[in-house]
């Protein structure tokens, strides 16, 4: 069961880290990376950051280690509440 689950949690890392990733240089959602170039390197090392998080867990869906899961699990969480907390610093509305 917690196989399925990192495997489920490996799509979602991967899309938004490809995501971001690929959104460096055009806008996305409510964001102008060419007006405000700090969105541009959250964009970057966001989803370079989420892609890594995205292999981490592909190595650990074959090593099933439980220390290792949980530490995956808990950083890929932590980048992706600190990319959404300086993106929301960033919203205009």
């Amino acid at each position: 069961m917690i196989t399925l689950l990192l495997i489920i949690y490996t799509l979602i890392a991967a899309w938004l880290g490809y995501y971001l990733f690929s959104h460096q240089a055009r806008p996305f959602l409510f964001f102008d990376p060419n007006k405000a170039p700090t969105i541009k390197n959250v964009a970057r090392y966001g989803g370079g950051l989420m892609l890594l998080v995205a292999v981490a867990c592909i190595v650990t869906i074959f090593i099933q280690t439980t220390m290792l899961i949980a530490i995956v699990l808990a950083s890929g969480s932590l980048i992706m509440m600190a990319i959404a907390l300086i993106l929301v610093s960033f919203m205009q509305i």
